[in-house]
């Protein structure tokens, strides 16, 4: 069975946060978590290499995976919002596998400033 993927359109606080969602290969997912990119302003987006490299590691391990781009990042709405809205967006994308995944273990993770 091939992964499955949805590209997502989630309501954040500063507008529409554009994200993708993976589940694992061949077994329910055992957990749920979200993937956040590097600085915004640095170039940053959820298509890092190591973003995505992390990403592919929690869903191998059975997690369903949430990767989202920041506000103001490609095709997410809004402006940067100095770290503080950033950490809004990162809410937003875990309330959003926990809505979807009720009852799993929630995990953040993350990259340089996503990792702050």
């Amino acid at each position: 069975m091939a992964r499955r993927i949805e590209s997502l359109s989630i309501a954040g606080p500063a507008g529409r946060l554009e994200a993708l969602l993976e589940e694992p290969e061949d077994v329910g997912p055992i957990e749920a978590a979200i993937v956040c990119h590097p600085h915004p302003q640095g170039g940053g987006t959820m298509h890092n290499k190591v973003v995505y490299r992390l990403a592919r590691g929690l869903r191998k391990s059975g997690c369903v995976v949430l990767r989202f781009n920041y506000r103001g990042v490609n095709r997410s709405e809004g402006e940067y919002g100095d770290g503080i809205g950033e950490t809004d967006d990162a809410r937003v994308a875990l309330r959003e596998v926990e809505r979807r995944y009720p009852g799993l273990p929630l995990l953040a993770a993350g990259f340089s400033f996503g990792a702050r």
